[in-house]
């Protein structure tokens, strides 16, 4: 067994130990020909990951100092169908009776390969 596989055990029992099941909503933008956007949704399949909060240390530019911001995030496996947000994707998806955001997909790897996912995400207040 490759170390690589070795790690994406492990992650997987993490993810296993505190899992749920969530079921993204993508939407994809693309360009269109009156230079606008036109935007797509599309539900995928559910995946298995697990969600955490941590504590973030960020600079404050109103007191030019460092605070302490928790911070939601989750961990999902190597092939998990995640994309961070940018100008053509946008994940969301619904836990615990709250809809969140993906903001940053982190692909950790290890000898070429991509072990889990590190995911930042962010609860959407209406």
């Amino acid at each position: 067994m490759q170390a690589y596989e070795s790690v994406r055990n492990q992650q997987s029992k993490i993810i296993a130990d505190n899992s749920t099941s969530i079921v993204i909503t993508r939407i994809t933008r693309t360009a269109d020909s009156a230079g606008g956007l036109t935007e797509v949704t599309s539900n995928l399949a559910a995946q298995t990951v697990r969600i955490y909060a941590k504590n973030k240390r960020v600079l404050d530019n109103a007191s030019g100092g460092f605070v302490t911001k928790k911070v939601s995030k989750m961990l999902a496996l190597y092939n998990a169908n995640i994309e961070s947000e940018d100008e053509t994707y946008l994940d969301k998806f619904t836990f615990d009776g709250k809809t969140y955001k993906v903001n940053y997909v982190e692909n950790v790897t290890m000898q070429g390969q991509i072990v889990f996912k590190e995911v930042e995400i962010e609860e959407i207040v209406s």
